[in-house]
């Protein structure tokens, strides 16, 4: 072959496959028409060049526009769920010069039928792709079965759901989570103690889709290490609070000898406030998540030990993961789990500190 340039060019790329620079364009954006033998020679001297096209440059010289969708629990400043809002506005901002603009769609997470019906405006909307949050394992399945049969890729953070495809998962490993829990928890437990969980309810009486792994992993230590040990339910509500002082007070007359429990979603302040407020102590507690009142709980030893999932990071890179294989067309790992942080009263400071930098 002749000697090339250090930097190949589309009229250098033309010469050698004796085409035109128009081809040799078609050919590497795939548009338009091309004859086969056109194709071949053009494919068959980027092979022996080892072309590797700018692809980055190429989509922002494109004029193709894409629309991504986002479908996450409604969330107020300083909640679990705003940590992953702000993944997803900062991969918004960096996505503008790829002409790609997010549209952000919220449901009420302990109601199915909000999610329900803002699954249909995203699909109404027929986006490019979608990141999603599978609080509602049913639902979600229906969903992810619409978008496949429309080829829209999708992402899940958060949960995973083995039943559908999606392009990638980024989120904890949930069921690994719930078994640490359980040993952190019950480390110096009795064999046959009680054990309280508490969950907020949810419209249908079904936990999410994240708590119902984490209760699995759970179960599956105790069914290992502590199998005459006692599991006992505590149902709250998420906006009931005179309603549910008074079950967590019935709860402890009746099992007054607790000594350990856990809540598998971010509402740890919740229960620690409501105990506090019963003058109720000497329950070993842990729970999931970096809110600021659950590190103020962890800080004075309401909660013993908060596993945290870096909850921004999940949604950027979910986002990341989306326009990487939309946009440039290069292959995603389908199995992305984030470190199980494990959070006490005595390193909390130094991992706050860590996550300012």
């Amino acid at each position: 072959m002749k000697s090339l340039p250090d930097k190949i060019r589309i009229k250098d790329i033309a010469r050698l496959a004796n085409v035109s620079t128009g081809t040799v364009d078609r050919v590497l954006h795939n548009r338009g028409e091309v004859s086969a033998k056109s194709r071949e020679k053009v494919e068959k001297v980027l092979k022996e060049m080892h072309y590797q096209p700018n692809v980055y440059a190429s989509a922002l010289a494109s004029k193709k526009k894409y629309t991504f969708a986002t479908l996450l629990p409604e969330c107020n400043e300083g909640e679990y769920w705003s940590d992953i809002k702000k993944g997803v506005d900062q991969a918004a901002h960096e996505f503008l010069d790829l002409n790609i603009s997010v549209e952000q769609f919220f449901f009420d997470q302990y109601d199915n039928a909000s999610f329900e019906k803002v699954a249909q405006s995203v699909l109404q909307l027929a986006p490019d792709a979608v990141l999603l949050a599978p609080i509602f394992k049913e639902q979600v399945i229906s969903l992810a079965t619409q978008l496949e049969g429309k080829e829209i890729p999708y992402v899940l953070i958060d949960s995973d759901i083995e039943e559908i495809h999606p392009l990638a998962y980024f989120g904890m490993n949930s069921l690994q989570s719930g078994y640490l829990a359980a040993k952190l928890l019950l480390s110096e437990a009795h064999k046959d103690t009680e054990i309280a969980i508490f969950q907020v309810y949810r419209s249908g009486n079904k936990g999410s889709n994240q708590t119902e792994l984490r209760i699995k992993g759970f179960k599956r230590y105790i069914e290992e290490h502590l199998p005459s040990a006692k599991l006992l339910s505590v149902k709250i509500y998420a906006q009931n609070h005179t309603r549910n002082q008074e079950i967590i007070k019935d709860f402890f007359k009746q099992h007054p000898h607790i000594h350990e429990a856990i809540t598998f979603n971010s509402k740890v302040y919740l229960i620690t406030d409501y105990l506090k407020k019963l003058d109720i102590s000497g329950i070993k507690f842990i729970g999931y998540d970096l809110l600021q009142k659950n590190v103020e709980a962890l800080k004075s030893g309401e909660v013993n030990f908060l596993l945290a999932q870096r909850p921004e990071i999940q949604s950027y890179l979910g986002m990341k993961a989306l326009c990487e294989h939309k946009i440039f067309k290069n292959e995603i790992k389908q199995k992305n789990f984030m470190p199980i942080d494990i959070l006490t009263r005595e390193n909390i400071d130094f991992y706050l500190d860590f996550r300012a930098i």
